[in-house]
């Protein structure tokens, strides 16, 4: 297995996580900032592993579509203050 596919999952792994624990907390303020502030970073590494690795960029439809979410989370944070 190379190391950018165990690096993707880890990732995407890590990104569910945050978006449940998102979800479940959507209350909380300070952790959806922090959830906002790991999307983004994960949505870096795929984008510079598909990038990179792949000839193919039809893949990158993932990554903006996680994107437009974060961007909305933003919003949602912007009306709570």
């Amino acid at each position: 297995m190379n190391i950018a596919y165990i690096v993707a999952i880890i990732s995407v792994l890590f990104l569910l996580v945050f978006a449940a624990l998102s979800f479940t907390k959507s209350d909380n303020m300070r952790f959806q900032l922090i959830y906002v502030v790991v999307a983004t970073f994960n949505i870096g590494i795929l984008v510079s592993i598909i990038t990179i690795n792949y000839n193919n960029q039809s893949a990158l439809i993932w990554p903006v579509l996680l994107f437009l979410h974060v961007i909305n989370k933003v919003r949602e944070i912007y009306k709570m203050l």
